[in-house]
């Protein structure tokens, strides 16, 4: 009796503890399953962690969310890249316009808006209006001192390089790294020591002309509408020499074609344009024949893609213009009904008014795919990279509106077969590679 109760009690006891058992599985696999799809959420909202490229250090990303795209992942290859724009007339609108970095409701750049595109190297473009400036040297340390105010300011977030080795220090330190370059051999007023203490200030690429021709060479403005086929100047050449001496950039770009064919010969660096598109997709004399972009890709130099719509698309200004009667048909008829009787006068203001009001809308970012597109199949994917000219008075693509916008770029490419070596190429490692070389 005592034996047949023993067994019924165990039997009991473990039927017990099978219960149990069975209870405890059961929460550790609810456990589990919370645990697994709440760090699947985790990392659907923040993006998963980006590991370093194998070669160079990476800078601290604003990483956006993962979109998925029918090919990959752009916005993965986007902040994995190093993004480089050669050219960001920002400093003009800080010293014009009381512009501020941190941010800005009026510029198309600032620092927010630099870290959600993913902008790791930034050339800031001092530029000197012609008109206004009789001291051309003094007015660009002025821009310079400003951009070093920038840097003083926000130390955390940005730091001015000087050398290749400055730029992976930099962004091994997760800031954004700025360079400088000069829209405007005025700036040098017949000194070639001026050269030497824009070198010092940091300064690494000039701009030979703007859209006037001065003691440097001819424009490519004036050599188209008015006729001046001058060429490098004398004094030019030393600065070509000079330039070379000290290991700084050549940018061509607003060049004339007469004067841009004399620094190729005399060159013995490559060269480059830092803001320039395809003549043979839009015939602007601001952009570049087959046989100019040949001659940059030969000598080792970069062709920087601009996103302002006028140089990218002929009919750009023609569909920025009757976009803009739609929006602001009372504003243009009192301009009209004020300068009805002068065409001259109210085609000027007309321009000036909607250039206030950056409009977008006169091309498509398809276009600025086309140009490089157009690029790299005629010399390479070595040879074409991206140079904004944001804030210099553009109107660009609707949806390249500012400096967050840089992830469609990758994303168009992506669209249009690009490898991803070539769009980390484009993107910045083909101004980098010539940088390296070049300045010392």
């Amino acid at each position: 009796m005592t034996s047949s109760i023993n067994v019924q009690h165990n039997f009991n006891v473990l039927n017990t503890h099978k219960k149990y058992l069975w209870i405890t599985a059961l929460a550790c696999c609810i456990l589990m399953l919370y645990f697994i799809f709440s760090n699947s959420a985790s990392l659907t909202k923040a993006g998963s962690e980006i590991a370093p490229a194998p070669v160079t250090p990476q800078p601290n990303k604003l990483i956006a969310p993962m979109k998925k795209d029918s090919l990959r992942e752009y916005s993965k290859l986007h902040y994995e890249s190093i993004v480089v724009d050669s050219h960001n007339d920002f400093i003009w609108q800080v010293y014009d316009k009381g512009a501020t970095f941190n941010e800005c409701s009026f510029t198309q750049s600032d620092l927010p808006r630099f870290r959600s595109g993913g902008v790791d190297v930034q050339f800031f473009a001092v530029w000197i209006p012609m008109k206004e400036v009789k001291n051309s040297f003094s007015f660009v340390k002025g821009q310079i001192k400003r951009l070093n105010q920038i840097e003083q300011e926000n130390s955390g977030d940005i730091e001015f390089a000087k050398s290749y080795e400055d730029i992976m220090s930099i962004l091994a330190k997760k800031k954004i790294c700025g360079l400088i370059g000069v829209e405007g051999g005025t700036a040098i007023e017949n000194n070639l020591d001026n050269i030497n203490k824009l070198y010092v200030m940091g300064v690494r690429y000039i701009g030979l002309t703007w859209n006037n021709s001065n003691l440097i060479g001819s424009s490519a403005k004036d050599e188209t509408e008015k006729g001046k086929k001058g060429g490098l100047t004398d004094f030019g050449k030393k600065v070509i020499e000079r330039m070379n001496e000290l290991g700084m950039l050549i940018d061509v770009a607003h060049l004339g074609e007469n004067s841009f064919w004399d620094v190729y010969n005399l060159s013995t660096q490559p060269v480059f344009s830092s803001h320039s598109n395809a003549y043979a997709i839009n015939p602007h004399f601001r952009n570049l024949t087959d046989e100019q972009i040949q001659a940059i890709a030969k000598s080792g130099g970069v062709i920087q893609v601009n996103f302002y719509d006028e140089f990218l698309d002929k009919n750009a200004k023609r569909n920025r213009t009757k976009n803009a009667y739609q929006l602001y048909r009372k504003e243009l008829d009192e301009l009209n009904e004020k300068y009805g009787d002068n065409l001259e006068k109210y085609n000027e203001e007309r321009d000036k008014f909607l250039k206030e009001k950056k409009l977008t809308g006169g091309t498509t970012l398809d276009k600025v795919i086309e140009h490089i597109d157009y690029i790299k199949n005629l010399v390479g994917a070595d040879y074409v990279g991206l140079g904004s000219d944001f804030d210099g008075g553009i109107s660009p693509p609707a949806e390249l509106y500012d400096a967050s916008c840089y992830p469609m770029i990758t994303k168009k490419l992506i669209e249009k077969g690009y490898s991803d070596e070539e769009i980390k190429k484009i993107l910045g490692l083909n101004i980098l590679r010539l940088f390296k070389q070049v300045c010392k």
